[in-house]
């Protein structure tokens, strides 16, 4: 089979640039090992990004002109977006399949004749959500069941046929590359003593959503208030192709928190890593930190670094609430910085590692071998199916609805991840206690009016379910 993939991003000969450019690599690299032609179209960085091939039998096309860096790929001239119809569109003419990588491609008639699959990476972004709502695939693919359950009661209220076409497949962890290894060539490489220093990880892309401000502020309480004054935070600094002004922006910001804190000498920002080079990364820290508030899909980093035996504390935003059982993850609730701190000043302390028994049960979760079958068999078997179709669900008394699977009852109220904020709605978490389904006619003793339980669907915390 010919198969055309798709992604907005640029794909690199010798980089990754995230998460979701990772997977897409495996992908097309084991599609290729079963004998099928790949060809890669993807956004170009600049005019020095040309084309070049992988392996034996996959060609990379950085032609399509997206605007860099990311996000509002879709801010380019009218003449741009009509030339990246025109390059699709010549290279699907003899395509067998069609894949798209986090669903970015808002053009779904350019696919209309080719059976196509799309991957969704993130429910964050505009162009990833909007793309649940304007997608045509014939088959979807969620990254993680918190994924599947968002595209499901939201797009998924507008198509009812689309929840049909969901299969939800985890990303797996390649644990021939990710596992505990000597990270010696990490202490020398930013002059770090492993007997003084302890090394926290916050490695993430400068976004302000990946949580370096929550990251800033338990470092300064385990220096200032718990005496951990050896040690220092890794954080890598973005691709030079991928910097703009968001960024640039978002590092001075960054830059002077730490002086007003007093924290600097305690932060290094380094140039961004290759993924042969994680591994040691990982392996050199005592504690990676995933903090911030962004709803993410999957969360690579949390689960690479306990592949790699180093701890993690994530946010119970998105999927981290779920992804792991609480016996195999620390969590905790978004903005807690003193829970994250006493959590991390016992992790350090006693200088736990994840292994054994621990490290098998995570492993379970993430393999990569029934991921990337899993995406080939549903690629390669993809059949055409006919047009989604819109419908209106009716809302009245007798509507049933249900806690959205971006909200939570958490100590602090309900938690609304698109938000980031907590609602005190103690009429409506006394309800949600006793059960799953709401109905406003059903219930016998009212202490919630209907007006209320219409701002609340308005606000997006209760979700309609259909008759």
């Amino acid at each position: 089979m010919k198969i055309v993939c798709f992604s907005i991003n640029p794909i690199f000969a010798g980089q990754v640039t995230g998460g979701a450019s990772k997977h897409f690599m495996n992908i097309c690299q084991f599609l290729e090992q079963q004998g099928h032609e790949v060809v890669i179209l993807c956004a170009q960085a600049d005019e020095n990004h040309t084309s070049f091939t992988l392996g034996q039998n996959i060609k990379v096309k950085p032609e399509l002109p997206f605007h860099l860096p990311f996000p509002q790929p879709y801010q380019i001239p009218p003449g741009d977006l009509a030339l990246i119809c025109e390059l699709v569109a010549r290279e699907l003419e003899a395509a067998d399949r069609f894949y798209m990588h986090d669903g970015e491609l808002l053009l779904p008639f350019l696919y209309a004749a080719v059976p196509t699959v799309s991957s969704f990476r993130d429910n964050y972004y505009p162009e990833s959500i909007l793309g649940t709502f304007l997608t045509q695939a014939d088959a979807i693919i969620a990254v993680s069941g918190f994924s599947a359950e968002v595209i499901k009661v939201s797009a998924g209220r507008v198509f009812p046929k689309l929840k049909e076409r969901i299969h939800t497949v985890l990303n797996g962890i390649d644990t021939q590359l990710y596992h505990a290894v000597d990270p010696t060539p990490v202490f020398r490489r930013y002059a770090l003593d492993p007997a003084v220093h302890q090394i926290i990880l916050h490695p993430h892309r400068p976004d302000a959503g990946k949580g370096l401000l929550q990251t800033i502020l338990v470092v300064e309480k385990l220096v200032k208030e718990h005496g951990f004054t050896q040690l220092r935070v890794l954080v890598p600094e973005w691709l030079d192709e991928m910097n703009g002004k968001g960024e640039s922006e978002f590092h001075a910001q960054i830059s002077a928190e730490l002086r007003h804190r007093g924290l600097e000498e305690y932060f290094i920002f380094h140039p961004w890593l290759s993924q042969e080079e994680m591994p040691a990364y990982y392996s050199a820290a005592s504690l990676t930190l995933c903090l911030g508030n962004m709803v993410e899909a999957f969360g690579n980093v949390a689960y690479e670094s306990l592949a790699c035996g180093t701890p993690s504390i994530v946010a119970k935003v998105g999927v981290h609430r779920s992804q792991l059982p609480d016996t195999l993850i620390d969590k905790v609730e978004y903005g807690d910085i003193e829970t994250a701190a006493q959590i991390a000043v016992g992790i350090l302390r006693a200088h736990r590692r994840v292994e054994g028994e621990h490290l098998a049960q995570i492993l379970n979760y993430f393999s990569i071998e029934a991921q990337l079958e899993a995406y080939a068999e549903i690629i390669t078997k993809v059949q055409k199916l006919p047009r989604l179709e819109h419908q209106t669900i009716t809302i009245s008394l007798e509507t049933k609805f249900q806690l959205a699977p971006w909200c939570y009852l958490s100590s602090r109220g309900i938690f609304h991840d698109y938000h980031a904020k907590y609602y005190s709605i103690p009429e409506l978490e006394a309800w949600l206690t006793e059960e799953d389904t709401l109905c406003f006619s059903a219930k016998a003793e009212r202490s919630i009016s209907w007006n209320a339980m219409l701002d609340l669907y308005r606000l997006g915390i209760l979700i309609p379910l259909p008759a």
